[in-house]
């Protein structure tokens, strides 16, 4: 070969007028003939060009040299001469010069005269695929220096508020992809490529739109825009970092909208710990020697004392929560011991006949004696037994101005008057109200539904008769 190119085949010098008994020499060792002293014919092509002529060489140079002695033109810089292998013909290549022009960028190339511009293409290993567009066409035979545009058939993924569409395209660039996709793009909006920059197979387009938040953190409101595809991504842009346990109002990986309002909240624990009281246990023992609603303490109950070390949890400096991790009692709690009482009351029951109160509320007894809570015997003129119920009004007074307050009984004054002293019990012993005295005027007793109306100080103690038969001791 001749020209840019390295030769296919290597020259050949062989020196005349050898010693005719070197060549017989050769050739029994070697098998062949070779016989420089004869010429040989030699045939240049250049297109449709043919030089034929006999040459006593089988060099290339000279078989070149003597072609253009013959009007072969010279070669070129661009030109090769090739010869075919194992004869004395040669092929002269023409070259020219490919300007060729791919995604906005041009290279430069050679090619020959005769060859399609597909072939020159692959010759200078640039492939087509069968979608690709390329001016002038493929099949077209070059003569002379060609430009060569190449636009590639391209398939692009567009992504945009949220939607990604697969395109094909030919020959376009960014912006064109975004027109067919039908994207338009705000002032602030960005896209992960240039407008201009053309379009490649596999292209991902990415379209990131910028949206006016406001995050509130640290005690902070403030307005941001960003463009972000995530509320995440969306803090770092505007530099606001969180922490392993800070909480948001929205999930991380919501999809940023505009207008979005995120909240960050600052979450923090650290350990603490406490000394607190241990409360003892009560311990009961029971004793005949006092009565059975008697009780004695024998021994004082001492709390005892304990470390606590509690896991806190504060939001925005606040806390929020504590949980117990660890507990050490540095102090033993000393146990209350109570004696309760088993003596029993005794109780009189007189013998006297029933006589009917006169508004038919109840039962009446003559006169007798009974022993109270404290173990006294007393006297009473007549006992009434009949329903009764229980009144509290925290502050308030009864009709006759009194304070109403326990001990204060309301009563029908037609049956028992004003100021009468009474002491009353249920029948069987096991609700006592004790000792009181008439102050009140009860509705329900004036309407002949009960016979007493009993006065506690707080509605809690009123459970204990609800409404039940009591008798009522009238005192002498």
């Amino acid at each position: 070969m001749r020209g840019r190119h390295s030769r296919k085949a290597p020259k050949f010098r062989v020196a005349r007028g050898l010693m005719a008994g070197a060549l017989i020499l050769a050739l029994s060792i070697c098998s062949v003939v070779t016989v420089t002293a004869n010429t040989v014919t030699a045939n240049v092509v250049d297109g449709e060009q043919s030089y034929t002529f006999h040459m006593d060489t089988i060099d290339l140079d000279q078989i070149l040299d003597h072609a253009v002695s013959l009007g072969l033109e010279p070669l070129g810089p661009l030109d090769v001469a090739e010869r075919v292998e194992n004869t004395t013909t040669v092929n002269v290549r023409r070259g020219v010069s490919l300007t060729v022009t791919e995604a906005g960028k041009s290279s430069s190339l050679v090619a020959y005269v005769g060859d399609t511009v597909e072939k020159a293409l692959e010759d200078n290993n640039i492939l087509l695929k069968a979608e690709d567009e390329v001016t002038p066409s493929r099949e077209t035979l070059l003569e002379e220096d060609t430009a060569i545009q190449i636009r590639r058939a391209c398939q692009v993924s567009v992504t945009a508020d949220g939607k990604t569409q697969k395109l094909s395209l030919v020959g376009a660039t960014v912006a064109q992809a975004l027109e067919k996709a039908g994207v338009t793009l705000g002032e602030k909006d960005s896209v992960n490529y240039e407008a201009d920059q053309p379009v490649f197979d596999k292209m991902n387009i990415r379209v990131s739109r910028v949206m006016k938040i406001t995050v509130t953190a640290d005690g902070e409101t403030k307005e941001y825009d960003v463009a972000a595809g995530t509320v995440e991504a969306a803090l770092k842009k505007c530099g606001v970092k969180l922490g392993e346990e800070d909480r948001l109002n929205v999930a991380p990986t919501a999809k940023l909208t505009d207008g979005m309002a995120i909240t960050v909240q600052r979450v923090t624990t650290e350990e603490v710990t406490e000394t607190e009281t241990v409360p003892y246990d009560t311990e009961y023992e029971y004793s005949d020697e006092l009565y059975e609603d008697q009780t004695e303490t024998r021994t004082p109950g001492v709390e005892g004392e304990k470390e606590v070390t509690y896991k806190v949890t504060y939001v925005d400096g606040e806390e929020e929560s504590r949980e117990a991790v660890s507990e050490k009692v540095t102090k033993e709690p000393t146990a209350e011991v109570v004696v309760q009482g088993t003596k029993e009351y005794e109780t009189y029951e007189p013998e006297t006949p029933d006589t009917t109160v006169p508004d038919g509320s109840g039962t009446g007894n003559a006169a007798g004696t009974f022993t109270d809570m404290y173990g006294n015997q007393v006297a009473y003129s007549s006992m009434l037994s009949g329903t009764c119920t229980a009144y509290s009004v925290p502050g308030g007074t009864t009709s006759l101005g009194w304070d109403a307050v326990y001990g204060v009984i309301a009563v029908n004054p037609n049956i028992i008057p004003y100021g009468t002293r009474m002491y009353i019990t249920s029948p069987d012993g096991s609700v006592v109200y004790g000792y009181g005295v008439a102050g009140d005027t009860g509705g329900a007793c004036m309407a002949g539904d009960i016979i007493a109306d009993l006065c506690y100080n707080t509605i809690e103690e009123c459970s204990q008769i609800g409404r039940r038969t009591m008798n009522i001791y009238i005192l002498a």
